[in-house]
């Protein structure tokens, strides 16, 4: 093999490929500095002020970013008196270890029928002609189930994060999130499932693979999911759970320097994640293309969902705690009613 050869084979190599370039950690740290810089750039530019350009001003202030990045890795980490030093700082690694897991069952792209170069090395593209067993056969034919069920239970490890600091304003984010969490989850979940009843199929590339997008096929579902993924990545007008003005920083209150950026990018990753499975399910997902071209027009229209919902900080105050249970439960909830009535009788009649 010459030295090209040997590069693109470890470069492509899917434990390196998947873990550091895509949709891995070096994505997942520029999507993050992206995010935070399109959110306060646009919040300032809406609201009026002086966005933050002190170490680049000709680029925007992305530098700053990177800046302020820096800042919190060198700070020193304070790790208080009463509390279990392993825990404390087990709790945040923990979240972000889970909140990165339904990036590995969720389907960017398909491999073309006639196959690529790229074809060997991307197993996070799906293929419906390649198994490994039965255990690859669920990840593929369950998918949806399995990135419902990862997604439900990040908010146990919020909640942990809250407990092992012994902070009253953490214990009090972390009982926040616990509550909405309840009415979030099953909104997300009905909207889903009512997608999946009208496509007769728990398999997101299938329901991508049909070709009519979510949004035209079930409109009232992806209101319910667009709605339930704010609440569930914190995304202002929802953003209860890391309330500046009353809890501080909610369940990262007591975190400092590396930890404290640990803590703050979950919640990023999230609405990250939760946007590709919007793409996936209501935009279309990589149609028309498949393969590499496929997984960055993919990539592409999550991360326009990941602005669009961080751009909601500069038109939307905070709900109060009971204002979002309330909506949820009032309005959000009958909505999604009628959306799995609409998907099962829009199924029906497509068997029919």
């Amino acid at each position: 093999m010459d030295f090209i050869s040997i590069l693109r084979f470890y470069f492509f190599y899917p434990s390196f490929f998947d873990i550091i370039i895509f949709p891995g950690l070096i994505l997942f740290a520029v999507i993050l500095l992206t995010a935070i810089w399109f959110e306060r750039k646009a919040a300032a530019r809406v609201q009026m002020r002086v966005g933050p350009y002190y170490a680049s001003k000709r680029s925007g202030g992305f530098l700053q970013l990177v800046a302020d990045a820096l800042k919190f890795v060198f700070s020193e980490m304070i790790i208080p008196d009463q509390v279990n030093p392993t825990l404390f700082v087990l709790a945040p690694a923990l979240l972000l270890m889970i909140s990165i897991l339904p990036f590995a069952v969720v389907p960017v792209s398909i491999i073309p029928k006639s196959g690529s170069i790229f074809s060997p090395y991307f197993h996070d593209f799906y293929d419906p002609n390649i198994g490994m067993g039965v255990l690859s056969g669920f990840f593929t034919q369950y998918n949806l189930v399995l990135v419902l069920a990862l997604e439900a239970i990040y908010p146990i490890f919020i909640i942990f994060m809250g407990w092992v600091t012994n902070n009253r304003f953490a214990i009090l984010g972390s009982v926040r999130e616990t509550m909405l969490s309840v009415s979030y989850d099953v909104l997300i979940f009905m909207a889903t499932v009512s997608l999946a009843l009208e496509f007769h199929t728990l398999d997101i590339a299938q329901i991508v693979q049909r070709g009519i997008p979510g949004i035209l096929a079930n409109p009232f579902a992806a209101l319910v999911f667009f709605i339930g993924m704010l609440i569930g990545s914190s995304r202002f007008p929802f953003d209860i759970v890391e309330a500046e003005t009353e809890l501080v920083v909610g369940p990262a209150t007591e975190y400092s320097g590396f930890l404290f950026v640990i803590t703050m990018a979950p919640a990023y990753i999230g609405n990250f994640i939760y946007s590709f499975i919007f793409v996936d399910l209501f935009l279309g997902g990589w149609l028309p293309f498949t393969g590499l071209p496929g997984a960055a027009y993919t990539a592409l229209k999550a991360v326009i969902v990941l602005f669009f919902s961080v751009f909601m900080r500069s038109v939307y105050g905070r709900y109060r705690l009971d204002q979002a249970l309330r909506g949820s439960w009032k309005y959000l909830f009958p909505l999604s009613l009628f959306a799995l009535i609409f998907g099962m009788v829009v199924g029906f009649l497509w068997i029919a």
